[in-house]
């Protein structure tokens, strides 16, 4: 199977390079992409516990915790992707708190009652299946987030995201091709 690469771009694991199957049903955020949104979170993540939902090849949770966050919780419904990524983790060095959840999203929010709290939530769903609206209204019934939690959202650029003013607003935006990253917070009254 022919295999790409994703690089960690900062903190321990700088440099180092991890193996992906190419896949049409895997989108690994780019370089140059995960480069901006890292700088707008800054280099220091620690302390940070994060959720990864859509993990994938799990690159943007993996640079969390190359930076210092404590712990990730890794959503991913695809096995072979969930099998790569827990073989990535295991190839990296030190202690890594790292689950990996093999499930929908929807499961993991079903049987998610652990009363976690995140406080950097990764979204990334694939593009097209109208998806965001049902993760937002799953987080805010489960309430894993504070009012301090930062979510990363990756969507296609054309993308309708009226539905979050209410209760999330979005303080970096980036779009690159047809993608756009944006990093949002909850609205504070």
């Amino acid at each position: 199977m022919e295999k790409g690469k994703i690089r960690i771009i900062g903190g321990r694991w700088r440099g180092k390079k991890i193996p992906f199957p190419i896949n049409p049903n895997l989108r690994p955020t780019p370089d140059r992409a995960k480069e901006t949104v890292f700088n707008w979170l800054g280099n220091d993540l620690t302390g940070f516990s994060c959720l990864d939902l859509f993990a994938g090849t799990g690159a943007m949770g993996i640079e969390a915790l190359s930076r210092g966050a404590i712990g990730i919780d890794f959503v991913e419904i695809e096995k072979n992707f969930a099998k790569d990524l827990k073989k990535t983790l295991e190839s990296l060095e030190g202690e890594i708190d790292a689950e990996i959840y093999n499930e929908d999203f929807y499961n993991w929010f079903n049987q998610n009652s652990s009363g976690k709290i995140y406080d950097l939530i990764f979204i990334d769903p694939p593009f097209n299946k109208n998806l965001i609206q049902d993760v937002f209204k799953c987080l805010k019934q489960k309430k894993i987030y504070s009012p301090n939690t930062i979510f990363y959202l990756e969507s296609e650029a054309s993308i309708n995201l009226g539905f979050l003013d209410e209760e999330f607003e979005i303080f970096k935006e980036k779009t690159l091709k047809n993608k756009c990253y944006r990093l949002m917070k909850v609205k504070t009254t």
